[in-house]
């Protein structure tokens, strides 16, 4: 087998692990891979805008904006209007999350 048949074949096996641990987690705690990166970000961070968010994990706005409306429906966070500045929305966790 040439080097890269070898490397798409090894690309396979870790998407395919990654997929499988994706859905064992998502079993046992009820939030995805993602959304537990998320949730991490929040936690370490304390108060955080989404835009933030998106940089530190390497997602896209609307894709973090996805993820935050599951989670706020799921209770884990909420979404606050900034005292500071009314153009940002702070994110947190609940303590639940």
């Amino acid at each position: 087998m040439e080097t890269y048949d070898q490397v798409l074949v090894s690309l396979r096996q870790i998407i395919r692990a990654i997929d499988l641990h994706s859905k064992k987690l998502e079993r046992e705690s009820g939030v995805t891979g993602p959304q537990l990166l998320v949730m991490q970000l929040i936690g370490t961070q304390g108060e955080i805008t989404s835009g933030v968010i998106a940089r530190e994990v390497s997602l896209s706005q609307a894709t973090v904006t996805s993820i935050l409306d599951r989670l706020e429906r799921k209770g884990l966070l909420t979404r606050e209007r900034s005292t500071h500045d009314k153009r940002k929305v702070m994110v947190s966790l609940t303590a639940e999350g």
